[in-house]
C-alpha cells in the first residue's frame, strides 16, 4: 500500500454564460426598436406637407429641391434658394394666398389708372387683366382695326404709347419679373422670308422696349417670346382678329424662387467640369505627342 502512486486530478473552471456578448445583440434591437417606435411617433405628429418633404429628402437628399412642394424645405441644402429681401419664410398655401392677393392688388391698381385717364378710355376696353395659374395677365388685344400695332408690323401706334407708359411705371414699382408674349391670328404673309413667328417675336420685342422706356428695367424681363398661331385666342376661329394679341405675364414670385441652382445640377456640372479641366504632359510625352510616335 505504501508503494501505491497518489494522483490528483485537476479540473479546469468553465467561464460563466454571463461574460459572453449575445447580451449585447439583444440590447441594441431594443434600443433599434425604441428608436424607430419614436420615430414613427414624431412623423405622425406632422402635418401631411412636412411628411412629404422629409420623404423627399431621405429618398433623394442631393435631388431633393428640384420638385419640392412649394413651401419652405425644413433642412437648409447648398444651392437652396436664398429668400428675397422683405420675403419672410412662409409655408405654401401661405406664400400662394400673399401673392395672390399682392397680384389683385396690382390688377386694381392698373385697372383704376386706365380708366382715371379720359384719353385712353376707349383703348383700355382692349386691355383684359385676369389672374391665371401662372399669374397676373395683361393681354393688349386687337380689334377689327389697328389698335396697338400696325397691321403687319412691329409698330407700335401712338395712342398705344400712350397706354403702355401708363401701365411701364405700375409694373416698373411692382418690380416684378415679367414674361412678354406675341400672338398673331393664322393669316399668312405671301413670301417665307418673314412670318407669323418674326411678326409675334418682334411685337413682344417691341413691347419690351416700350416698357423699358416707360422705366421698366431690364433684368425684370424673364423672357420675350413669340408663338405665331400656335396659342390661338378663339381656336375655332383661327383668323379672329382676337388672336392678334401681345401678353404680359407676372408669375406668381413662389414658382419663380425655385429657379435656383440646384445641388443636384451643380454636383454634376462641377463632375463634368473636372473633364474639361486641361492636362498637363510630362515633357518627353509632349514631345512625342507632337510627333506623332505613340504607339
Amino acid at each position: 500500500m505504501a508503494d501505491t502512486p497518489i494522483i490528483v486530478k485537476k479540473k479546469k473552471q468553465e467561464a460563466h454564460a454571463h461574460h459572453g456578448g449575445s447580451w449585447k445583440v439583444a440590447y441594441a434591437d431594443f434600443v433599434t426598436a425604441m428608436m424607430a417606435f419614436f420615430m414613427v411617433m414624431w412623423i405622425m405628429g406632422m402635418d401631411a406637407e412636412t411628411r412629404s418633404m422629409v420623404q423627399g429628402y431621405f429618398n433623394d437628399p442631393l435631388g431633393f429641391v428640384k420638385n419640392p412642394p412649394k413651401s419652405q424645405s425644413p433642412f437648409t441644402l447648398p444651392g437652396s434658394p436664398a429668400p428675397k429681401p422683405g420675403q419672410a419664410k412662409r409655408h405654401g398655401p401661405d406664400v400662394m394666398e400673399s401673392e395672390t392677393f399682392a397680384l389683385k392688388q396690382l390688377e386694381a391698381q392698373i385697372s383704376e389708372s386706365l380708366k382715371g385717364d379720359d384719353r385712353l378710355q376707349e383703348l383700355a376696353t382692349h386691355v383684359e387683366l385676369k389672374i391665371t395659374p401662372e399669374g397676373l395677365q395683361i393681354e393688349f388685344i386687337e380689334a377689327a382695326g389697328d389698335v396697338f400695332f400696325e397691321t403687319g408690323r412691329d409698330i407700335i401706334r401712338p395712342k398705344a404709347m400712350e397706354l403702355i407708359r401708363t401701365v411701364g411705371p405700375i409694373l416698373a414699382q411692382s418690380n416684378r419679373t415679367l414674361v412678354i408674349e406675341g400672338h398673331t391670328d393664322a393669316a399668312q404673309y405671301a413670301g417665307l422670308n418673314y412670318t407669323n413667328l418674326e411678326l409675334s417675336t418682334d411685337r413682344a420685342s417691341a413691347l419690351r422696349k416700350a416698357l423699358s422706356s416707360s422705366g421698366v428695367a431690364l433684368d425684370q424681363f424673364q423672357e420675350v417670346r413669340g408663338f405665331a398661331d400656335t396659342k390661338l385666342r378663339v381656336p375655332e376661329d383661327p383668323l379672329h382678329y382676337s388672336n392678334r394679341r401681345v401678353t404680359v405675364l407676372l408669375p406668381f414670385a413662389a414658382d419663380a424662387d425655385w429657379a435656383q441652382p440646384l445641388p443636384k445640377t451643380q454636383l454634376k456640372a462641377g463632375l463634368e467640369a473636372k473633364f474639361r479641366d486641361p492636362v498637363s504632359l510630362a515633357p518627353n510625352l509632349r514631345d512625342k505627342v507632337t510627333e506623332g510616335r505613340l504607339p
